[in-house]
Protein backbone atom coordinates (compact mmCIF):
# COMPACT_ATOMS: atom_id res chain seq x y z
CA UNK A 1 0.00 0.00 0.00
CA UNK A 2 1.32 3.47 -0.83
CA UNK A 3 2.59 5.52 2.03
CA UNK A 4 1.66 8.41 -0.25
CA UNK A 5 -1.85 8.00 -0.02
CA UNK A 6 -4.23 10.69 1.43
CA UNK A 7 -6.38 9.54 4.58
CA UNK A 8 -7.58 6.41 5.83
CA UNK A 9 -9.18 4.22 3.27
CA UNK A 10 -12.58 4.79 4.58
CA UNK A 11 -11.98 8.88 4.89
CA UNK A 12 -12.65 11.71 2.41
CA UNK A 13 -9.65 13.91 2.71
CA UNK A 14 -11.66 17.59 2.82
CA UNK A 15 -8.58 19.98 3.93
CA UNK A 16 -5.04 19.11 4.65
CA UNK A 17 -4.49 20.83 7.64
CA UNK A 18 -0.62 22.63 8.47
CA UNK A 19 0.84 23.33 12.12
CA UNK A 20 -0.65 26.91 11.24
CA UNK A 21 -4.07 25.77 10.82
CA UNK A 22 -4.20 23.69 13.78
CA UNK A 23 -2.88 27.11 15.32
CA UNK A 24 -5.55 29.21 14.14
CA UNK A 25 -8.33 27.48 14.47
CA UNK A 26 -11.18 30.36 14.94
CA UNK A 27 -13.75 30.91 17.65
CA UNK A 28 -17.62 29.93 17.19
CA UNK A 29 -15.97 27.33 14.63
CA UNK A 30 -17.34 24.20 14.41
CA UNK A 31 -15.26 21.44 15.10
CA UNK A 32 -15.59 17.81 13.62
CA UNK A 33 -18.92 18.44 13.74
CA UNK A 34 -19.14 18.57 17.54
CA UNK A 35 -17.60 21.10 19.30
CA UNK A 36 -17.53 24.71 19.33
CA UNK A 37 -14.33 26.71 19.18
CA UNK A 38 -14.82 28.97 22.49
CA UNK A 39 -10.82 30.29 22.72
CA UNK A 40 -7.78 29.69 22.08
CA UNK A 41 -5.40 28.71 25.41
CA UNK A 42 -1.86 28.60 25.77
CA UNK A 43 0.17 26.01 23.44
CA UNK A 44 1.52 23.03 25.98
CA UNK A 45 4.80 21.06 24.14
CA UNK A 46 3.78 20.16 20.41
CA UNK A 47 -0.03 20.24 21.16
CA UNK A 48 -1.90 23.49 20.25
CA UNK A 49 -5.22 23.82 23.02
CA UNK A 50 -8.61 25.43 22.62
CA UNK A 51 -11.30 25.87 25.08
CA UNK A 52 -14.81 23.75 23.69
CA UNK A 53 -18.15 23.00 24.12
CA UNK A 54 -20.44 20.76 22.76
CA UNK A 55 -23.56 21.97 20.41
CA UNK A 56 -25.90 21.37 23.31
CA UNK A 57 -23.62 24.03 25.51
CA UNK A 58 -24.13 21.18 27.95
CA UNK A 59 -20.33 19.98 28.31
CA UNK A 60 -17.01 22.11 28.01
CA UNK A 61 -13.53 20.81 27.90
CA UNK A 62 -10.27 21.23 26.23
CA UNK A 63 -9.26 20.31 22.78
CA UNK A 64 -5.77 19.18 22.01
CA UNK A 65 -4.37 19.39 18.76
CA UNK A 66 -1.24 18.02 17.16
CA UNK A 67 0.05 16.56 13.89
CA UNK A 68 2.13 13.41 13.78
CA UNK A 69 3.34 10.02 11.66
CA UNK A 70 2.39 6.62 12.65
CA UNK A 71 1.04 7.27 15.93
CA UNK A 72 4.62 9.24 17.04
CA UNK A 73 2.42 11.67 18.86
CA UNK A 74 2.07 12.35 22.95
CA UNK A 75 -1.63 12.49 22.35
CA UNK A 76 -2.55 8.75 21.64
CA UNK A 77 -0.21 7.94 24.69
CA UNK A 78 -2.41 10.39 26.70
CA UNK A 79 -5.51 8.27 25.74
CA UNK A 80 -4.29 5.38 26.11
CA UNK A 81 -3.33 6.43 29.53
CA UNK A 82 -6.57 7.67 30.47
CA UNK A 83 -8.67 5.24 28.99
CA UNK A 84 -6.33 2.38 30.87
CA UNK A 85 -7.36 4.27 34.30
CA UNK A 86 -10.89 5.25 33.81
CA UNK A 87 -11.45 0.89 33.22
CA UNK A 88 -9.40 0.54 36.27
CA UNK A 89 -11.34 2.48 37.99
CA UNK A 90 -9.04 5.36 38.84
CA UNK A 91 -10.55 8.42 36.93
CA UNK A 92 -10.77 10.52 39.81
CA UNK A 93 -7.08 10.66 39.75
CA UNK A 94 -6.86 12.18 36.11
CA UNK A 95 -8.87 13.70 34.07
CA UNK A 96 -11.56 11.93 31.65
CA UNK A 97 -11.54 11.96 27.40
CA UNK A 98 -14.98 13.43 26.54
CA UNK A 99 -14.18 12.70 22.76
CA UNK A 100 -11.08 11.90 20.58
CA UNK A 101 -9.87 11.54 16.71
CA UNK A 102 -7.96 11.16 14.06
CA UNK A 103 -7.73 13.18 10.61
CA UNK A 104 -6.12 12.54 7.47
CA UNK A 105 -3.86 9.95 8.93
CA UNK A 106 -1.89 12.82 10.70
CA UNK A 107 -3.44 15.53 13.25
CA UNK A 108 -4.34 13.58 16.38
CA UNK A 109 -6.58 15.26 18.75
CA UNK A 110 -8.99 14.79 22.20
CA UNK A 111 -11.14 16.59 24.37
CA UNK A 112 -10.73 16.42 27.91
CA UNK A 113 -13.24 17.50 30.46
CA UNK A 114 -12.73 20.62 32.01
CA UNK A 115 -13.44 19.36 35.81
CA UNK A 116 -14.28 22.69 38.65
CA UNK A 117 -11.53 23.39 41.24
CA UNK A 118 -8.75 25.85 41.70
CA UNK A 119 -5.53 24.96 40.83
CA UNK A 120 -2.18 23.87 43.08
CA UNK A 121 -0.86 27.02 42.16
CA UNK A 122 -3.78 29.42 43.29
CA UNK A 123 -4.13 27.67 46.40
CA UNK A 124 -0.30 28.22 47.26
CA UNK A 125 -1.17 32.03 46.62
CA UNK A 126 -3.97 32.10 48.84
CA UNK A 127 -2.22 30.54 51.63
CA UNK A 128 -0.82 33.12 54.51
CA UNK A 129 2.58 33.26 53.47
CA UNK A 130 2.58 33.14 49.35
CA UNK A 131 4.23 29.74 47.79
CA UNK A 132 5.03 28.31 51.36
CA UNK A 133 2.50 25.97 53.34
CA UNK A 134 2.43 24.14 56.91
CA UNK A 135 3.82 20.76 57.04
CA UNK A 136 0.31 19.08 57.59
CA UNK A 137 -0.62 21.29 54.23
CA UNK A 138 2.14 19.65 52.26
CA UNK A 139 1.67 16.27 53.78
CA UNK A 140 -1.53 16.59 52.27
CA UNK A 141 -0.50 17.07 49.34
CA UNK A 142 1.92 14.46 49.00
CA UNK A 143 -0.85 12.03 49.77
CA UNK A 144 -2.18 12.25 46.51
CA UNK A 145 1.14 12.85 44.09
CA UNK A 146 2.26 9.77 45.56
CA UNK A 147 -0.81 7.88 44.60
CA UNK A 148 -0.54 9.43 41.18
CA UNK A 149 3.10 8.27 40.67
CA UNK A 150 2.21 4.75 41.68
CA UNK A 151 -0.31 4.58 38.91
CA UNK A 152 1.79 5.98 36.53
CA UNK A 153 4.34 3.65 37.01
CA UNK A 154 1.92 0.65 37.71
CA UNK A 155 0.68 1.32 33.96
CA UNK A 156 4.33 2.09 32.30
CA UNK A 157 4.60 5.61 32.76
CA UNK A 158 6.53 8.72 34.15
CA UNK A 159 6.08 12.16 35.05
CA UNK A 160 8.82 14.51 33.17
CA UNK A 161 8.05 17.89 35.14
CA UNK A 162 6.20 19.05 38.17
CA UNK A 163 4.07 22.21 37.23
CA UNK A 164 1.18 23.50 40.09
CA UNK A 165 -1.04 24.59 37.52
CA UNK A 166 -1.27 21.15 36.06
CA UNK A 167 -2.35 19.97 39.22
CA UNK A 168 -6.20 20.86 40.32
CA UNK A 169 -8.18 20.45 43.86
CA UNK A 170 -11.33 18.66 43.73
CA UNK A 171 -13.45 20.64 46.31
CA UNK A 172 -15.99 17.86 46.71
CA UNK A 173 -14.10 15.04 47.14
CA UNK A 174 -10.97 17.31 48.63
CA UNK A 175 -9.00 15.45 46.63
CA UNK A 176 -6.00 16.45 44.00
CA UNK A 177 -5.48 15.13 40.84
CA UNK A 178 -3.14 15.71 37.65
CA UNK A 179 -5.89 17.34 35.30
CA UNK A 180 -3.19 18.18 32.04
CA UNK A 181 -1.13 14.91 31.41
CA UNK A 182 1.02 16.45 28.82
CA UNK A 183 4.07 15.96 30.31
CA UNK A 184 3.82 12.25 31.13
CA UNK A 185 5.89 9.74 28.92
CA UNK A 186 6.23 6.46 28.50
CA UNK A 187 8.72 4.69 31.18
CA UNK A 188 11.81 3.67 29.82
CA UNK A 189 12.40 1.11 32.40
CA UNK A 190 12.84 -2.12 31.01
CA UNK A 191 10.49 -3.90 33.33
CA UNK A 192 7.81 -1.66 31.28
CA UNK A 193 8.88 -2.45 27.72
CA UNK A 194 6.11 -3.80 25.33
CA UNK A 195 6.78 -5.52 22.07
CA UNK A 196 4.58 -3.79 20.32
CA UNK A 197 6.35 -2.26 17.69
CA UNK A 198 4.40 1.62 17.48
CA UNK A 199 4.90 1.77 20.96
CA UNK A 200 8.83 1.02 20.93
CA UNK A 201 9.08 3.40 18.19
CA UNK A 202 6.87 5.94 20.31
CA UNK A 203 9.46 5.41 23.24
CA UNK A 204 12.52 6.09 20.94
CA UNK A 205 11.45 8.98 19.02
CA UNK A 206 9.92 10.98 21.69
CA UNK A 207 11.87 12.99 24.40
CA UNK A 208 11.73 10.88 27.49
CA UNK A 209 13.90 13.04 29.67
CA UNK A 210 13.09 15.00 32.35
CA UNK A 211 11.24 18.73 31.10
CA UNK A 212 14.37 21.02 30.03
CA UNK A 213 13.27 24.51 29.25
CA UNK A 214 15.91 26.95 31.05
CA UNK A 215 18.06 27.21 34.34
CA UNK A 216 14.88 27.43 36.50
CA UNK A 217 13.58 24.31 35.30
CA UNK A 218 16.32 22.95 36.95
CA UNK A 219 14.73 23.56 40.44
CA UNK A 220 13.05 19.82 40.85
CA UNK A 221 15.52 17.98 38.12
CA UNK A 222 16.95 14.70 39.50
CA UNK A 223 20.60 14.18 39.85
CA UNK A 224 20.48 11.59 36.91
CA UNK A 225 19.18 14.51 34.47
CA UNK A 226 22.57 16.72 35.90
CA UNK A 227 24.55 13.56 35.49
CA UNK A 228 23.81 12.45 31.71
CA UNK A 229 22.15 15.41 30.43
CA UNK A 230 19.09 16.14 27.96
CA UNK A 231 20.06 13.90 25.55
CA UNK A 232 20.91 10.60 27.20
CA UNK A 233 18.80 11.32 30.23
CA UNK A 234 15.23 9.12 30.41
CA UNK A 235 12.89 9.38 33.60
CA UNK A 236 12.25 6.22 36.12
CA UNK A 237 10.65 5.65 39.16
CA UNK A 238 13.49 6.60 41.40
CA UNK A 239 13.87 10.28 39.77
CA UNK A 240 9.87 10.87 40.36
CA UNK A 241 10.70 10.05 44.00
CA UNK A 242 13.44 12.49 43.99
CA UNK A 243 11.53 15.27 42.26
CA UNK A 244 8.79 14.62 45.09
CA UNK A 245 11.58 15.09 47.80
CA UNK A 246 12.34 18.24 46.29
CA UNK A 247 8.90 19.52 45.97
CA UNK A 248 7.67 18.77 49.28
CA UNK A 249 10.90 20.64 50.49
CA UNK A 250 10.39 23.90 48.67
CA UNK A 251 6.32 24.12 49.67
CA UNK A 252 7.56 24.08 53.26
CA UNK A 253 10.72 26.47 53.74
CA UNK A 254 10.04 28.89 50.79
CA UNK A 255 12.77 27.71 47.95
CA UNK A 256 15.92 25.12 48.02
CA UNK A 257 19.38 25.53 48.51
CA UNK A 258 20.16 25.49 44.90
CA UNK A 259 17.34 27.71 43.66
CA UNK A 260 19.34 30.78 42.36
CA UNK A 261 22.36 28.42 41.21
CA UNK A 262 23.47 28.43 37.33
CA UNK A 263 26.16 26.21 37.39
CA UNK A 264 24.93 22.50 37.07
CA UNK A 265 27.92 20.38 38.20
CA UNK A 266 27.65 22.91 41.90
CA UNK A 267 23.88 22.13 41.80
CA UNK A 268 24.91 18.26 41.65
CA UNK A 269 26.91 18.03 44.52
CA UNK A 270 24.77 20.16 46.62
CA UNK A 271 21.76 17.63 45.69
CA UNK A 272 23.88 14.72 46.56
CA UNK A 273 24.28 16.57 50.10
CA UNK A 274 21.07 17.45 50.34
CA UNK A 275 19.73 14.04 50.44
CA UNK A 276 22.00 12.80 52.59
CA UNK A 277 21.41 14.74 55.37
CA UNK A 278 18.05 16.77 54.92
CA UNK A 279 18.76 20.48 56.04
CA UNK A 280 17.30 21.63 59.38
CA UNK A 281 15.73 18.19 60.84
CA UNK A 282 18.50 18.79 63.67
CA UNK A 283 17.33 22.71 64.58
CA UNK A 284 13.79 20.44 65.17
CA UNK A 285 13.57 19.91 68.64
CA UNK A 286 9.92 19.23 69.35
CA UNK A 287 9.05 15.98 68.98
CA UNK A 288 5.25 16.58 69.29
CA UNK A 289 5.29 19.17 66.52
CA UNK A 290 3.81 17.79 63.19
CA UNK A 291 6.79 19.76 61.55
CA UNK A 292 9.26 17.59 62.89
CA UNK A 293 7.94 14.61 61.91
CA UNK A 294 7.46 16.19 58.47
CA UNK A 295 11.44 16.65 58.28
CA UNK A 296 11.95 12.83 59.62
CA UNK A 297 9.36 11.73 57.02
CA UNK A 298 11.57 13.70 54.45
CA UNK A 299 15.14 12.23 55.78
CA UNK A 300 12.79 8.83 55.67
CA UNK A 301 12.61 9.58 51.78
CA UNK A 302 15.87 9.98 51.25
CA UNK A 303 16.41 6.65 52.89
CA UNK A 304 14.08 4.53 51.12
CA UNK A 305 15.35 5.97 48.00
CA UNK A 306 18.93 4.78 48.77
CA UNK A 307 17.74 1.40 49.61
CA UNK A 308 15.45 0.67 46.46
CA UNK A 309 18.30 1.63 43.88
CA UNK A 310 21.05 -0.76 45.87
CA UNK A 311 18.02 -3.24 45.60
CA UNK A 312 17.28 -2.87 41.96
CA UNK A 313 21.13 -2.50 40.82
CA UNK A 314 21.11 -6.13 43.04
CA UNK A 315 18.21 -7.65 40.98
CA UNK A 316 19.14 -6.24 37.18
CA UNK A 317 22.31 -8.41 37.55
CA UNK A 318 20.26 -11.48 37.90
CA UNK A 319 20.13 -13.73 35.16
CA UNK A 320 16.76 -14.24 34.63
CA UNK A 321 14.90 -15.31 30.90
CA UNK A 322 13.98 -12.66 28.63
CA UNK A 323 16.38 -9.80 30.26
CA UNK A 324 13.62 -8.95 32.72
CA UNK A 325 13.19 -9.33 36.05
CA UNK A 326 9.66 -8.69 36.70
CA UNK A 327 6.40 -10.03 35.35
CA UNK A 328 4.44 -8.44 32.77
CA UNK A 329 0.98 -6.73 33.15
CA UNK A 330 -0.59 -4.12 34.01
CA UNK A 331 -0.18 -4.10 37.87
CA UNK A 332 3.17 -5.91 37.81
CA UNK A 333 5.27 -2.75 38.44
CA UNK A 334 2.96 -1.62 41.38
CA UNK A 335 2.89 -4.76 42.87
CA UNK A 336 6.53 -5.78 42.74
CA UNK A 337 8.04 -1.97 42.86
CA UNK A 338 10.49 -1.92 45.49
CA UNK A 339 9.26 1.55 46.74
CA UNK A 340 6.41 1.00 49.90
CA UNK A 341 4.14 3.47 48.58
CA UNK A 342 1.53 2.56 51.26
CA UNK A 343 3.50 2.99 53.80
CA UNK A 344 5.02 6.20 52.84
CA UNK A 345 1.52 7.39 52.24
CA UNK A 346 0.02 6.24 56.02
CA UNK A 347 3.10 8.09 57.83
CA UNK A 348 1.84 11.40 55.76
CA UNK A 349 -1.86 10.66 57.01
CA UNK A 350 -0.52 10.61 60.51
CA UNK A 351 0.80 13.80 60.42
CA UNK A 352 -1.95 15.44 58.95
CA UNK A 353 -4.04 13.83 61.31
CA UNK A 354 -1.84 14.85 64.39
CA UNK A 355 -1.05 11.56 65.30
CA UNK A 356 -4.97 11.21 66.38
CA UNK A 357 -6.31 7.73 65.10
CA UNK A 358 -8.29 6.83 61.46
CA UNK A 359 -11.82 6.43 63.56
CA UNK A 360 -11.47 9.59 65.32
CA UNK A 361 -10.78 12.07 62.95
CA UNK A 362 -10.52 11.73 58.69
CA UNK A 363 -7.50 12.92 57.03
CA UNK A 364 -9.73 14.70 54.07
CA UNK A 365 -11.67 16.62 56.57
CA UNK A 366 -8.82 18.60 58.21
CA UNK A 367 -8.50 22.03 57.73
CA UNK A 368 -5.97 23.04 55.13
CA UNK A 369 -4.35 26.56 55.21
CA UNK A 370 -6.46 27.87 52.26
CA UNK A 371 -9.45 26.77 54.40
CA UNK A 372 -10.92 30.28 55.91
CA UNK A 373 -14.22 30.69 58.17
CA UNK A 374 -16.63 32.59 56.96
CA UNK A 375 -17.73 36.04 58.38
CA UNK A 376 -21.58 36.61 59.40
CA UNK A 377 -21.78 38.28 56.00
CA UNK A 378 -20.95 35.50 54.00
CA UNK A 379 -22.84 32.58 55.63
CA UNK A 380 -25.89 34.76 55.22
CA UNK A 381 -25.30 34.79 52.06
CA UNK A 382 -24.47 31.46 51.99
CA UNK A 383 -27.48 30.45 53.15
CA UNK A 384 -29.66 31.94 50.50
CA UNK A 385 -27.32 30.81 47.90
CA UNK A 386 -28.28 27.15 49.24
CA UNK A 387 -31.71 28.10 50.08
CA UNK A 388 -32.18 28.89 46.33
CA UNK A 389 -30.39 25.94 44.80
CA UNK A 390 -33.02 23.91 47.43
CA UNK A 391 -35.88 25.80 46.03
CA UNK A 392 -35.23 25.45 42.46
CA UNK A 393 -34.42 21.57 42.97
CA UNK A 394 -37.58 21.48 44.71
CA UNK A 395 -39.33 22.91 42.05
CA UNK A 396 -37.67 21.01 39.34
CA UNK A 397 -39.12 17.51 41.04
CA UNK A 398 -42.56 19.25 41.45
CA UNK A 399 -42.56 19.65 38.15
CA UNK A 400 -41.54 16.06 37.15
CA UNK A 401 -44.39 15.26 40.41
CA UNK A 402 -47.24 17.14 38.18
CA UNK A 403 -45.66 15.19 34.75
CA UNK A 404 -46.12 11.38 36.26
CA UNK A 405 -49.75 12.49 38.08
CA UNK A 406 -50.76 13.93 34.76
CA UNK A 407 -49.84 10.33 32.64
CA UNK A 408 -51.27 8.62 35.01
CA UNK A 409 -54.55 10.66 35.06
CA UNK A 410 -54.99 10.75 31.29
CA UNK A 411 -53.99 6.45 31.07
CA UNK A 412 -56.76 6.06 33.84
CA UNK A 413 -59.17 8.40 31.67
CA UNK A 414 -58.25 6.19 28.70
CA UNK A 415 -58.79 3.38 30.60
CA UNK A 416 -62.58 4.28 31.93
CA UNK A 417 -63.16 5.11 27.85
CA UNK A 418 -62.06 1.44 26.58
CA UNK A 419 -64.50 0.01 29.69
CA UNK A 420 -67.33 2.33 28.98
CA UNK A 421 -66.74 0.72 25.19
CA UNK A 422 -66.74 -2.90 26.45
CA UNK A 423 -69.60 -2.35 28.45
CA UNK A 424 -71.64 -1.00 25.23
CA UNK A 425 -70.31 -3.67 23.15
CA UNK A 426 -71.30 -6.44 25.96
CA UNK A 427 -75.01 -5.01 25.82
CA UNK A 428 -75.15 -5.01 22.32
CA UNK A 429 -73.20 -8.96 21.77
CA UNK A 430 -76.06 -10.43 24.48
CA UNK A 431 -79.18 -8.55 22.87
CA UNK A 432 -78.14 -10.05 19.43
CA UNK A 433 -77.17 -13.60 21.09
CA UNK A 434 -80.73 -13.77 23.08
CA UNK A 435 -82.50 -13.20 19.34
CA UNK A 436 -83.38 -9.39 20.28
CA UNK A 437 -82.37 -7.14 17.19
CA UNK A 438 -80.94 -3.93 17.31
CA UNK A 439 -83.68 -1.36 16.25
CA UNK A 440 -81.52 1.96 14.47
CA UNK A 441 -82.36 3.80 17.51
CA UNK A 442 -81.12 1.92 20.02
CA UNK A 443 -77.83 1.78 18.01
CA UNK A 444 -77.86 5.80 17.97
CA UNK A 445 -78.36 5.90 21.66
CA UNK A 446 -75.75 3.72 22.52
CA UNK A 447 -73.10 5.65 19.99
CA UNK A 448 -74.77 8.85 21.62
CA UNK A 449 -73.66 7.69 25.24
CA UNK A 450 -70.21 6.96 24.08
CA UNK A 451 -69.48 9.75 22.66
CA UNK A 452 -70.88 11.88 25.76
CA UNK A 453 -68.98 10.16 27.77
CA UNK A 454 -66.14 10.80 25.62
CA UNK A 455 -66.89 14.51 25.60
CA UNK A 456 -67.24 14.42 29.30
CA UNK A 457 -63.37 13.25 29.39
CA UNK A 458 -62.18 15.78 27.31
CA UNK A 459 -63.70 18.78 28.85
CA UNK A 460 -62.68 17.08 32.26
CA UNK A 461 -59.31 17.42 30.37
CA UNK A 462 -59.27 21.02 29.12
CA UNK A 463 -60.82 22.01 32.38
CA UNK A 464 -57.39 21.05 34.20
CA UNK A 465 -55.41 22.71 31.65
CA UNK A 466 -57.20 25.51 31.89
CA UNK A 467 -57.08 25.53 35.68
CA UNK A 468 -53.24 25.45 35.13
CA UNK A 469 -52.94 28.65 32.91
CA UNK A 470 -55.62 30.18 35.33
CA UNK A 471 -58.32 31.16 32.58
CA UNK A 472 -60.82 32.08 34.34
CA UNK A 473 -63.34 33.20 31.79
CA UNK A 474 -62.64 29.53 29.89
CA UNK A 475 -63.08 27.78 33.35
CA UNK A 476 -66.50 29.10 34.22
CA UNK A 477 -67.65 28.41 30.13
CA UNK A 478 -66.04 24.63 30.95
CA UNK A 479 -68.01 23.94 34.12
CA UNK A 480 -71.41 25.32 32.69
CA UNK A 481 -71.07 23.03 29.57
CA UNK A 482 -70.21 20.04 32.02
CA UNK A 483 -73.14 20.56 34.57
CA UNK A 484 -74.89 21.04 30.91
CA UNK A 485 -74.90 19.06 27.92
CA UNK A 486 -77.42 20.82 25.48
CA UNK A 487 -75.05 24.15 26.29
CA UNK A 488 -73.07 25.44 23.43
CA UNK A 489 -70.31 28.73 24.54
CA UNK A 490 -69.83 31.49 22.61
CA UNK A 491 -66.59 29.84 20.99
CA UNK A 492 -68.42 27.21 19.85
CA UNK A 493 -71.63 29.13 18.39
CA UNK A 494 -70.49 28.89 15.02
CA UNK A 495 -68.88 25.55 14.91
CA UNK A 496 -70.40 22.17 14.18
CA UNK A 497 -73.38 20.76 16.41
CA UNK A 498 -72.33 19.70 20.04
CA UNK A 499 -73.23 15.71 18.88
CA UNK A 500 -69.39 15.61 17.95
CA UNK A 501 -67.17 16.11 21.05
CA UNK A 502 -64.07 16.51 19.15
CA UNK A 503 -65.76 19.58 17.26
CA UNK A 504 -66.73 21.18 20.59
CA UNK A 505 -62.68 20.54 21.43
CA UNK A 506 -61.46 21.67 18.69
CA UNK A 507 -63.52 25.12 19.18
CA UNK A 508 -62.28 25.67 22.34
CA UNK A 509 -58.63 25.15 21.34
CA UNK A 510 -57.78 28.80 19.94
CA UNK A 511 -58.29 30.04 23.29
CA UNK A 512 -55.94 28.31 25.30
CA UNK A 513 -52.17 28.27 24.07
CA UNK A 514 -51.74 25.39 21.05
CA UNK A 515 -50.64 22.62 23.77
CA UNK A 516 -50.73 18.67 22.74
CA UNK A 517 -52.03 16.07 24.60
CA UNK A 518 -48.71 14.75 25.37
CA UNK A 519 -47.56 18.22 26.15
CA UNK A 520 -43.69 18.25 27.24
CA UNK A 521 -42.20 20.41 30.39
CA UNK A 522 -40.32 22.59 27.82
CA UNK A 523 -43.12 23.56 26.05
CA UNK A 524 -44.80 25.43 28.93
CA UNK A 525 -43.14 28.34 30.78
CA UNK A 526 -44.06 27.61 34.63
CA UNK A 527 -42.50 29.17 37.47
CA UNK A 528 -39.85 27.80 39.24
CA UNK A 529 -41.58 28.57 42.54
CA UNK A 530 -45.23 29.03 41.71
CA UNK A 531 -46.39 25.49 43.33
CA UNK A 532 -44.13 25.91 46.27
CA UNK A 533 -45.16 26.40 49.36
CA UNK A 534 -44.65 30.43 50.50
CA UNK A 535 -41.77 29.18 53.16
CA UNK A 536 -39.99 27.97 50.46
CA UNK A 537 -39.99 30.72 47.85
CA UNK A 538 -36.77 32.67 47.03
CA UNK A 539 -36.79 36.38 45.79
CA UNK A 540 -34.10 36.30 43.01
CA UNK A 541 -33.71 39.99 43.17
CA UNK A 542 -33.10 40.44 46.30
CA UNK A 543 -30.23 37.45 46.68
CA UNK A 544 -28.98 39.52 43.08
CA UNK A 545 -28.42 42.69 44.35
CA UNK A 546 -26.82 41.34 48.12
CA UNK A 547 -24.26 39.11 45.95
CA UNK A 548 -21.75 39.99 43.91
CA UNK A 549 -22.28 39.02 40.27
CA UNK A 550 -19.10 36.43 39.83
CA UNK A 551 -20.28 34.71 42.64
CA UNK A 552 -24.11 34.76 42.28
CA UNK A 553 -23.24 32.96 38.70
Amino acid sequence: MSRARRGHDLETVIHRFSDDDLANLKPKQVFADKWIILKKLNKRNNSHCYQVCDKAVKNFGVLYLEQGVDNVTSIPLQVELLTKMYSNGYSHRFNQILDTGIINNSVYWMITRIRAGPTLKQLLECSENPGIISSKTASFIACDILSVIELLNSSSHVLRDFNAEQWKFDVQTRMFYLDDISDVGMSSDKRHLLIDEIHLKTARELNLSWKYTDCSSLKYAPCSFLINGSQMHQMTEFDEFEMLIYILYDLTRGELPWTHLKCQQTMLEMRRDFLTDIPNLKDLTDKKSPDYWFAMSLNNLAEHLKKAERVQDTLEKQAVRGGAWCPKGPRAPALLSIINYRRLIEDFQKIVRDGKPEYDIHWRDVALDWDKDADESQMRQIEKLELLRKSEELAEEWKRLEAIREHYEIMEEDGELEREKNRLSIDRFLKIKSGESMTPEESADIEKKLMEFKRKIELNRELKRAQKLKKTKLIQEIKMELDDPEYEGVSTSSAAPSTSSSDAYSQRLPHLPNLPEDVDDDDVEIQKDQNLPDDLKIDEKEIKQELPDDEFD
